[in-house]
């Protein structure tokens, strides 16, 4: 039996290549798509029986058919708010405040809004996924999932006329282990209003 200074040196050596992996060759593919709440649409829901999927909906589908081709790869993204592209303290309060209400008063679950009052910057939120059809769905509030912590910027996004940006970062797929400590590091560079980064 390997003693614990064995296993760590090992665990070492092992997460020392991954991360000289992303050194040298750098990550995969990276894009960004804009996205109007005003292409938000209840017509997107998955439990309507008339229900238009919205990764084949005219406005969505040029990105969940790129998102869907690095499906298994383990990526970052980050929402950015660009319109308004100065955000008041109201504005910020009122998000916080109807997210956190869509937790409180349904059963589907959001991120905990962050305590400081102000953003650095207009980053919403930012995150990690290895299935990010999936996870962008759900942020955009069309997931069957509702008890996956999410966005749904279906419920509020369309209130205040928004427009974002999605900035997807796609690694090698070796890199899943050290997805954490990488999202971290964006999280540091874009402090969020939605998340507890």
């Amino acid at each position: 039996m390997k003693t614990p200074e064995e296993i760590f040196k090992i665990n070492a050596e092992y997460y020392s290549t991954l991360f000289q992996l992303v050194a040298k060759c750098g990550i995969v593919d990276t894009n960004t798509f804009e996205i109007k709440s005003e292409n938000l649409n209840h017509q997107y829901l998955p439990n309507l029986t008339d229900g238009i999927d919205v990764r084949t909906a005219a406005p969505f589908k040029d990105m969940f058919g790129w998102l869907k081709h690095y499906d298994a790869f383990p990526c970052l993204y980050r929402w950015e708010i660009i319109s308004p592209d100065i955000l008041s303290k109201e504005l910020v309060e009122t998000i916080k405040n109807e997210v956190k209400s869509i937790k409180e008063n349904t059963t589907i679950q959001t991120p905990r809004t962050v305590k400081y009052a102000f953003p650095k910057d207009n980053t919403l939120y930012v995150g990690k996924s290895d299935n990010i059809v999936s996870r962008i769905m759900n942020h955009l509030g069309y997931h069957e999932q509702t008890d996956q912590h999410g966005l749904h910027l279906d419920m509020w996004a369309g209130n205040h006329k928004m427009v974002f940006k999605l900035h997807v970062y796609v690694f090698p797929q070796e890199c899943k282990p050290i997805m954490e400590l990488f999202e971290r590091s964006l999280a540091e560079i874009h402090p969020s209003l939605i998340g507890t980064h």
